[in-house]
């Protein structure tokens, strides 16, 4: 197998370079593609009735049996003639994830990091890679307050009220919230790819994302 999970706080363009990545991945060929937006790692569970503790177990659950699949239909592959196929490359069981378990830090989602430690190394035994998109601190105030503001409209307008009571604080909420998730990064067992956005030229980012992928085969 072969991917990546795509890490970053609000704003970071992880859904940007999810997308245009996407894309790259179809129009290259690749034709077992497995493909997880935010939405589904950790929105769809947020936003159902519960305590933070049960939408915290049914992530966790809901990870695990992710993993278990990836593991089950890479072990089907690798099982049969496929590898040695002249279309591997393109046949090759291939996972670009948004978020996945990374998303707890940023939301405080009573998940120990032991236990996803778990999940990563799992992960990592498959050949997939961490890709955590870097927000530099002097750029975090206009990408993810100001700018996702403008685009996300009122909704997320109103939820950032939530990370403090001015733009100035909101914005070293975030930074918080990124050096723990970088600290996770880098204690996670997934190779490592740390990529600053500054230039936010997601079609680049997404080409070198694409590109990873494709020297994993």
């Amino acid at each position: 197998m072969k991917g990546c999970v795509l890490a970053g706080v609000w704003g970071a363009g992880k859904t940007s370079v999810y997308q245009r990545t996407l894309r790259r991945l179809a129009t290259a060929g690749c034709d077992s593609l497995i493909a997880m937006p935010q939405a589904a790692t950790i929105t769809t569970h947020t936003y159902t009735p519960g305590t933070p503790h049960e939408h915290a177990t049914h992530i966790f659950s809901w990870l695990n049996h992710l993993t278990a699949f990836l593991e089950e239909t890479n072990r089907r592959f690798q099982a049969s003639t496929l590898p040695e196929h002249r279309f591997a490359s393109v046949w090759t069981p291939t996972c670009l994830l948004e978020g996945l378990g990374f998303d707890a830090p940023m939301y405080g989602l009573p998940i120990s990091r032991d236990a996803l430690t778990g999940v990563e190394q799992r992960l990592a035994a498959l050949g997939v890679h961490l890709v955590l998109l870097r927000v530099p601190e002097d750029c975090v105030r206009a990408q993810c307050v100001e700018s996702t503001r403008h685009h996300r409209g009122p909704k997320w307008a109103h939820y950032l009220e939530g990370f403090g009571s001015t733009d100035a604080g909101r914005a070293e909420h975030i930074r918080q919230v990124q050096a723990e998730l970088i600290r996770w990064a880098q204690t996670s067992p997934l190779p490592l790819q740390v990529i600053d956005t500054t230039t936010q030229d997601w079609d680049a980012y997404a080409r070198h994302v694409a590109e990873l992928i494709a020297d994993q085969a």
